[in-house]
């Protein structure tokens, strides 16, 4: 039985009001972020698309804080995009984060440059899916991969296509986030490829995927 998500979903709704209580508990994740802002080359005033954000949305603040990026947050408990806007005015940043409401798998009608998938957020498969026909092309899509001790609990990415780099992440429920970007070739389907260039993960936080 699943008790981790719901739980955590819960919790988040009852500490966002305490400005205290959602900057302790958003610490933990500033590394994380800043590992994924890395990864993925985010850049100062890109359009980042976070799916998942709960009712507390530390990644979006990050990623608006940290990378300078526009971002879409977007959730599909409308108590918990209520609540996500009123921490976003809070922190002085409604005019770098839109949190809306949708789900990830068939609303994110948003054009993005990047899309950062939380752990919780689901069905995965489909969400990426969705990501991958919407991305343009070298639209980066980074994913936070639920650790093997948690695997019941969190629903997992599985799909043909290979993430083109990884950084590991210290955290319990999920150990590393993993990188896709997509580019269109001349005259041939679009494919995930590793692009290299100014947005480029550095050496220090990703490391080439080589998962069979």
């Amino acid at each position: 039985m699943n008790i981790i998500q719901p739980g955590v979903a819960l919790w988040e709704k009852k500490i966002s009001s305490l400005s205290l209580l959602v900057h302790l508990y958003s610490l933990p994740y500033r590394s994380v972020v800043e590992k994924e802002i890395d990864l993925a080359g985010i850049l100062e005033g890109q359009t980042v698309l976070n799916i998942g954000c709960g009712a507390v949305p530390f990644t979006a603040i990050y990623l608006a804080e940290l990378a300078k990026a526009r971002v879409f947050a977007l959730d599909c408990d409308a108590e918990a995009v209520v609540k996500a806007r009123r921490v976003v005015d809070k922190v002085g940043l409604r005019d770098r984060i839109t949190v809306i409401h949708g789900d990830g798998a068939r609303d994110a009608e948003i054009d993005f440059e990047i899309a950062l998938v939380a752990l919780q957020a689901r069905p995965k498969k489909e969400i990426f899916e969705k990501l991958f026909k919407d991305a343009p092309s070298g639209g980066r899509l980074v994913f936070r991969q639920v650790s093997s001790r948690f695997a019941g609990h969190y629903d997992s990415l599985a799909v043909d296509e290979r993430p083109v780099a990884e950084t590991r992440q210290g955290m319990k429920t999920f150990d590393r986030s993993v990188l896709f970007v997509k580019r269109a070739f001349e005259q041939a389907a679009d494919s995930f490829i590793y692009h290299y260039g100014s947005g480029s993960p550095s050496e220090e936080s990703a490391t080439p995927c080589c998962m069979g």
